[in-house]
This record gives structure tokens, C-alpha cells and sequence, in this order.
């Protein structure tokens, strides 16, 4: 899975942003402004990754507590816990703290970017669904100026049901007519690329990486029936490009 760091996936839920590490950390030692705004970005990732912590395990003990209430109430149609009042108010001080410590987050990281601008350059990350992490990343690799191989994160492929994490899925071209998918599996050199298969073109970059995920789960279901995509149903088609 490639966000995997609590900071790093809020800041791509709330921006869209995908970065492969705390880049901010290279601009710490920097003079100011850069370098007071990385590093007050850096002290607020650390805080909210820590908060994140914290309010999993308040949530958790929430849950054994909801368990062992429902447990009590079929055995004794009753409700007696020890300490519950706590362990809530616990958990909701640590989810307003969250809260705070993540909206502080975006805004630390909005004003860091005002300064420093992602140049994406022959390799770039992508949210299959905008600002939707649990959708999982593509890292698109330049292969000509307006060509990129699709690679899909484990999170990805689970999410789209494809048996194929961290390998090339395909690539996508920008054309007139908008972003063309070419669904292929890359094979170890020097061994050739399996069947290729020519998509409808999309309308924008991610919707052309979801397509490729979707046909590639179609191919492997049971719906499949050796078709090529000039088969489908417009159904499937319309499915294929949104």
C-alpha cells in the first residue's frame, strides 16, 4: 500500500496531493520563510501521526467496551460496565484532538506549498478516485511526452479486485479526443507483453488509470466470455470510462 503514513494519506484525502515521503523534511534546514514552514509542517505531521495512535487505541478499547456490553446484555438483559464513562470521554477528547491537529495539518501543508511546487517530472503519483485514498495509487512512468505506463499499489488492486499489484497494468496517452487507455501486462524482459487490449478514451488522467483496473477485473471474472472490448455491452463500456 503506498500511503501508508497517516499524514501523508490526510493530506491527499483533503488535497489530492500524493507524495511519496515527507518531502517538507529536505527544506527543514533551509532559512526562512521555506524552512519555518517545513518545519513547523514536520512537528505537525509527527503530532497528528501520533494522534492517529492515540485514537485508534481509544477507539479500540471502545470497542472491547461495546462487546462486552452486548455480551452482558444477553446473558443478563442488563448493563453494568466498569469505567465505561471514562473510556468514552477519552476516546472523544483524543477524536476533537485529531480534529484540530488535522485541520492544522492541511493548513501547515497549504502554506508550505505556496513556497515549494511539485514538479512531478517523468514519474508522478495519482489518486485512482480524487481525494479518495482507500481507492489506492497509480504511479504513472513517463515513457514518451505524452505516454505513461500505470502501476497500481496493492491498495488499488484490492480495492478494484485485479490480481495484479506493483505491476505495469497498461498506459495512457493524451490525445484529442482525451486520454486513451491501453490495457497490457508487463512481462520480465526480454519475454513479449501479453494481449493488448485498446479502451474507450476518458476524459481525464484518472479516470483512464480506473479504466484500466476495471477492465483488467472484467477479464478475470466470469462475465468476461473471451470478449474484447469492441464487445462489450454499452453498459460495460460506459462502466469502463467513468
Amino acid at each position: 500500500m503506498f500511503l501508508t503514513d497517516p499524514a501523508l494519506r490526510r493530506i491527499a484525502a483533503d488535497t489530492n496531493d500524493v507524495l511519496p515521503e515527507h518531502l517538507w523534511r529536505h527544506d527543514t534546514a533551509t532559512p526562512e520563510p521555506l524552512g519555518d514552514l517545513a518545519r513547523l509542517l514536520h512537528k505537525t505531521a509527527r503530532d497528528f501521526t501520533d494522534s492517529t495512535t492515540t485514537l485508534n487505541q481509544a477507539l479500540a478499547r471502545v470497542d472491547v467496551l461495546a462487546e462486552t456490553a452486548r455480551h452482558g446484555l444477553a446473558a443478563r438483559a442488563d448493563l453494568h460496565i466498569a469505567g465505561y464513562h471514562q473510556t468514552l470521554v477519552d476516546a472523544l477528547a483524543a477524536r476533537e484532538r485529531h480534529i484540530v491537529l488535522g485541520a492544522a495539518l492541511v493548513t501547515c501543508y497549504h502554506a508550505w506549498r505556496n513556497h515549494r511546487p511539485l514538479i512531478d517530472g517523468d514519474e508522478r503519483h495519482l489518486l485512482l478516485r480524487r481525494c479518495d485514498p482507500s481507492r489506492g495509487v497509480a504511479t504513472l512512468r513517463r515513457t514518451d511526452p505524452h505516454t505513461w505506463q500505470v502501476t497500481p499499489d496493492a491498495e488499488a488492486t484490492t480495492a478494484f479486485e485485479v490480481p495484479y499489484p506493483d505491476r505495469v497494468v497498461g498506459e495512457v496517452t493524451e490525445t484529442e479526443r482525451g486520454w486513451a487507455p491501453t490495457a497490457y501486462i508487463a512481462r520480465p524482459h526480454p519475454a513479449p507483453l501479453a494481449t493488448v487490449y485498446p479502451l474507450p478514451a476518458c476524459g481525464d488522467l484518472a479516470s483512464a488509470c480506473r479504466s484500466l483496473l476495471r477492465w483488467w477485473h472484467l477479464r478475470h471474472s466470469d462475465t468476461w466470455r473471451s470478449r474484447t472490448p469492441a464487445q462489450l455491452t454499452p453498459a460495460e463500456l460506459v462502466h469502463l470510462t467513468t
